[in-house]
């Protein structure tokens, strides 16, 4: 008699959570996730604010049971942009990096345009998107 069979092939490491061999790139997520919602809180745009911290809280479980994160949500709600902010100060001591601009990466260009660049706008046929790309 088997009574054992197949149940150790069910178990995972408690360390890592059955999605272990990601955990570098689910850190790596976050992090984009938590810099653009402090950029996005820092430029002052009320809705580019709200969507980064939809991606946040939609694309990372612990990041959505953050205190935290939850007082710069209900700050977005009421559409209290300075209060999200002073909110998002909060943050600084756990995730100093996300208030550090990202160093840059030889050979990947600023999405960001310089002084003397244009924005160029096209619309891609299909979904009537706008798009920025730089000259």
């Amino acid at each position: 008699m088997a009574q054992g069979i197949g149940i150790q092939s069910m178990g995972w490491d408690i360390r890592t959570g059955p999605y272990g061999e990601n955990a570098g790139d689910r850190k790596k997520r976050r992090e984009q996730r938590l810099r653009q919602l402090i950029a996005a809180l820092q430029t002052g745009g009320l809705d580019a604010a709200r969507m980064a911290f939809s991606a946040v809280v939609r694309h990372d479980e612990d990041m959505a049971h953050n205190v935290h994160i939850g007082k710069i949500g209900a700050a977005l709600q009421s559409s209290n942009l300075a209060g999200a902010w002073r909110c998002a100060q909060d943050l600084k001591p756990l995730y100093p990096w996300a208030f550090q601009t990202p160093a840059k990466t030889p050979g990947h260009p600023s999405t960001v345009p310089t002084a003397g660049q244009q924005v160029k706008d096209f619309t891609d046929g299909l979904t009537g998107r706008m798009f920025d790309l730089i000259a």
